[in-house]
């Protein structure tokens, strides 16, 4: 694991042998994962162990998004926003990232998550300026020299992924919805050089972009949307999309994955108003578990609520694959209930991608969002098979 560079010697050696600790625990802890009320209950990856089967259809990795975090600060150090740039410290931001692809290769990661920050203002070293076209266009060159890269070190696939912030996001408060024009330009001009990189993509349009009815007690709620601007906003640029590419190339927008399942029902009924009965062919969703929610809960909680919506499989919800775009950074015991949830409801997952936030590293506090840079290891999800 890579933490923060400024560490001393002494420092890191505490840190590896507390997350050594930790993650010994969150092991013992997979043994022990509870039955889900109306499913068998899976010791891990125990289903897999012949190696005929595995969990996921194809070898996955992480989201690969900033080349350093220090003291705890991730902003300076985005991939997309700076890969033209030198770098603090020696080097370029490209040579640095090539090094770590080839390490992330070599470790068995064999797909990556990437994706770009965005928001409507200055950018740093993470977002970028949606509404500067030279700001967009700088990012465009940037990944495509970033594809060129990942493609190099022997990478099979991405999943690119869009993440708005502030007032350009439909999730945010403060959503302004004059601005989707200035999204959708965004995604047209970030779509070329994936078609041009010769990677097999999906995109995600928005990152947990996937929103909820208000759970009217009519009829057919999925009609009516908890936040009407949110849910507009993003059937608007579904339906840009699909007139521009098609859906061969989409998750659409991934899900969170809420700890209430009604909650999450609501999200997956309410796809009949977002898609217009256009849907995308694979799903994506993001999944943390807690002391009381795991990952595992959540899984068949998904899985559950798009086999009650669809029950006879007609709108393809009921048998379609997904990608699992977030999960805790190189965590046995996510990777255990993941096993276990898929082994349960036998859900094809095509791969899964992890998040650089390691839980059992609790220096930059309990919910850091991120303190792994660059996301080196995988030897939790691999050993499980994914």
């Amino acid at each position: 694991m890579v933490g923060p560079t400024t560490r001393g010697g002494g420092v890191r050696r505490t840190r590896i042998r507390s997350r050594v600790a930790a993650l010994l625990g969150l092991a013992l802890a997979a043994l022990a994962l509870p039955a889900v009320a109306g499913y068998p209950r899976f010791g891990g990856d125990l289903i897999f162990a012949t190696g005929i089967e595995k969990p996921a259809g194809a070898r996955g990795g992480s989201n690969y998004l900033w080349y350093r975090v220090q003291d705890c600060d991730r902003e300076p150090y985005g991939l997309l926003a700076t890969y033209h740039l030198p770098a603090p410290g020696g080097g370029t931001v490209r040579s640095i990232a090539r090094q770590q692809l080839a390490a992330m290769r070599a470790a068995g990661q064999a797909r990556l998550s990437v994706g770009i920050f965005f928001h409507h203002g200055a950018g740093n070293g993470t977002l970028v300026d949606s509404s500067s076209a030279a700001a967009v266009e700088q990012a465009a060159s940037n990944l495509r020299d970033h594809l060129a890269d990942i493609k190099a070190a022997g990478f099979s696939e991405i999943l690119f992924r869009f993440f708005p912030v502030g007032a350009i996001s439909p999730s945010d408060p403060g959503f302004v919805p004059s601005l989707t024009g200035e999204y959708w330009n965004l995604i047209a001009v970030m779509h070329r050089p994936l078609e041009d990189s010769g990677l097999p993509f999906r995109v995600d349009l928005m990152v947990e972009g996937a929103p909820r009815d208000s759970d009217p007690p009519l009829p057919e709620p999925w009609k009516y949307p908890a936040n009407s601007n949110w849910s507009r906003a993003v059937r608007d640029l579904w339906q840009h999309y699909v007139a521009e590419y098609g859906r061969d190339h989409t998750v659409g927008f991934s899900f969170l994955t809420d700890a209430d399942p009604a909650r999450l029902h609501m999200r997956v009924r309410h796809m009949r108003y977002v898609y217009e009965g256009t849907y995308p062919y694979l799903f994506a969703a993001d999944f943390y578990g807690t002391p009381t929610v795991s990952e595992a809960d959540k899984f068949i909680a998904l899985h559950d609520a798009m086999v009650r919506e669809d029950p006879n499989g007609a709108l393809g919800w009921r048998d379609a694959g997904w990608i699992i775009a977030e999960g805790y950074y190189d965590d046995p015991l996510a990777a255990a209930g993941f096993s276990s949830a898929i082994a349960a409801t036998r859900r094809t997952v095509h791969y899964l991608t992890q998040w650089p936030w390691d839980r059992a590293n609790l220096e930059c506090g309990p919910n850091p969002e991120v303190n792994v840079a660059p996301p080196l290891d995988w030897t939790a999800y691999g050993g499980y098979g994914f």
